[in-house]
């Protein structure tokens, strides 16, 4: 957060008279705004940075909880899309896709929940033999669980 309120002092102090110059020269406008758009980018970055380790600590308090095996927990939690915590996690897997609504879904919704399967695959330690093509058939919603 130091770093977002840095961010803005120096634009304030050094870009204000670009500012004003750039009112009167646009192509010095729109570098400007595109200096203005990058910042907001790094900005939003940083939050959702700062969100994602915020939520680390619950979603493998939640995987402690239900599982109680420490690698895998520590494997999902750093797998697991931001948006997705351990309650998510489990419903995506034991709900099927036309339950879980999965066609109806923006991009990234269907994104998490891909991303969701892919970590529960890269995590999870099957001691059976494994079939070709197991992991292919792990994205077709339909025939997980």
């Amino acid at each position: 957060m130091m770093k977002i309120v840095l961010l803005v002092a120096a634009l304030l102090a050094f870009g204000l008279p670009s500012v004003c110059l750039a009112e009167e020269d646009p192509k010095k406008q729109a570098e400007l705004l595109e200096k203005i758009e990058k910042l907001e980018r790094q900005i939003n970055e940083l939050r959702a940075l700062k969100l994602l380790k915020q939520s680390l600590p619950v979603k493998r308090d939640q995987c402690m909880k239900v599982v109680g095996v420490e690698g895998y927990c520590t494997c999902v939690v750093e797998k697991l899309p931001a948006n997705v915590d351990y309650r998510q996690f489990v419903q995506i897997l034991l709900t099927p896709a036309a339950e879980l609504g999965y066609d109806k879904m923006s991009g990234e919704q269907k994104k998490d929940v891909d991303d969701a399967l892919v970590a529960w695959a890269k995590c999870v330690d099957y001691k059976a033999p494994k079939p070709e093509g197991g992991f292919d058939k792990i994205l077709q919603r339909d025939t997980l669980f």
